[in-house]
């Protein structure tokens, strides 16, 4: 499945790094505002550990990992609500997004400077906060004007039920953020009180692309900081946040993007290091409620993604339609359990490699990569392993698929 990721951030906060990093793409990266004038659309294939391991033990000629989708989209200024640096493009392209990874600033370098000067990581957080408070108040004004003159027209109810929604966000917004207005929005100091999200409306109030109700998260790009300047903080995974920010991000990492490139390109991490994006990419792709599901053939291996609570009927339609059309049964197996039976029937001496990924296995008189897997799998069906679903039953993480139909 296909969810798109907004790449939102200053400039020179290291979008196209990110780009750059997780994609293995060459990107053009610059210290100068606007490096990336369109946005960009990426697609990140994502190896898992599990999707390596059971590749290991099909030894299929390919193996396809499933993808997570980046809009590289150019960094918003002060001002941008007003269309200022082509803002208002700008935040038109993060609206076709489904969710928002923002990427924040935390390091210093001379020659990438900073468009406000210093570095600042929570000013910054509040500068794009503004820019989607303004940007998504208007379209909130508009609307609500609009929804007030088509009452009496046909759809009244559904008409009258997202004018309350929107006055509802509308007069929130108002009431916790009552000094922000056009006049103060040049300010140093963010006038913003509290960051708000309303993900609750979000399929509701889909056809008007609010920023507002789409999730959030928060990548900081370089030291992990406490994001100083503030009091009371909550410890979200590593990093301190205040109590009033930390609600809006469903989540927060911390990676040195450079450095991450710097690893894995000297392969530092074979030795003393191990690249941290691996793990951030895993994590990440959970947080959006993404599972992973394997299928394999005697010539693919294939990840898979799908959304949390997904039925059976709609991965097999995800692996081919005619899947969803003809389906019967889904025999499937955890990956956990599929490798213990794997494991158990290998000779000692082919042993792990030092990933803990089993080693290959060849026919002894051609030395030539066999397929076992198909083997292994009847042998966990004889000791009752297999389990039989039918269409409504739930995908889990890590199931091996087959679907019969």
């Amino acid at each position: 499945m296909k969810i798109k990721i907004g790449l939102c951030g200053l400039p020179n906060s290291g979008k196209s790094t990110f780009i750059k990093l997780v994609s293995q793409v060459e990107v053009l990266i610059a210290s100068y505002p606007f490096t990336t004038l369109k946005a960009q659309e990426y697609a990140v294939p994502i190896f898992s550990d599990e999707l390596k391991l059971l590749h290991s033990i099909t030894q299929t000629k390919e193996v396809i990992p499933p993808y997570l989708f980046f809009v590289d989209v150019p960094g918003l200024i002060r001002g941008a609500h007003k269309g200022d640096g082509l803002g208002n493009e700008f935040l038109s392209y993060l609206r076709g997004c489904d969710v928002i990874l923002e990427i924040v600033r935390n390091f210093k370098r001379e020659e990438v400077p900073h468009p406000e000067g210093d570095i600042n990581p929570l000013r910054d957080i509040k500068i794009i906060e503004e820019e989607i408070f303004l940007a998504d108040k208007e379209i909130i004004e508009r609307t609500i004007k609009k929804l007030e003159k088509e009452k009496n027209k046909e759809g009244e109810e559904k008409i009258k039920a997202l004018e309350n929604i929107l006055t509802k966000i509308y007069s929130e917004l108002n009431r916790t953020n009552s000094e922000l207005t056009e006049t103060n929005t040049e300010l140093v100091e963010s006038k913003i009180d509290k960051i708000q999200r309303f993900t609750e409306f979000n399929e509701l109030l889909k056809e008007f692309n609010l920023l507002l109700t789409k999730e959030w998260f928060l990548l900081i790009n370089g030291e992990a900081t406490d994001l100083h300047g503030f009091n009371s903080s909550t410890d979200l995974h590593g990093l301190n946040l205040p109590t009033d920010l930390g609600g809006s991000f469903k989540n927060v990492y911390n990676l040195d993007l450079l450095w991450e490139i710097e690893l894995i390109e000297s392969k530092i991490q074979e030795n003393e290091f191990k690249p941290k994006v691996f793990d951030f990419l895993n994590q990440f792709r959970k947080d959006l409620g993404l599972i992973q599901f394997f299928t394999f053939t005697r010539d693919i291996t294939q990840g898979w993604f799908v959304k949390k609570d997904s039925s059976m009927i709609e991965a097999a339609t995800l692996i081919h339609t005619d899947f969803g059309v003809k389906f019967k049964i889904a025999e499937t197996i955890f990956l956990e359990d599929f490798v213990k039976i794997c494991k158990s029937r290998i000779d000692t001496d082919l042993g792990t490699n030092k990933y803990g990924l089993l080693k290959p296995l060849v026919n002894t008189d051609k030395n030539r990569p066999r397929i076992v897997a198909d083997h292994y799998w009847e042998e966990a069906r004889k000791l009752g392993i297999i389990k039989n679903k039918g269409r409504d039953a739930k995908v889990e993480e890590n199931e091996i698929i087959f679907v019969k139909i």
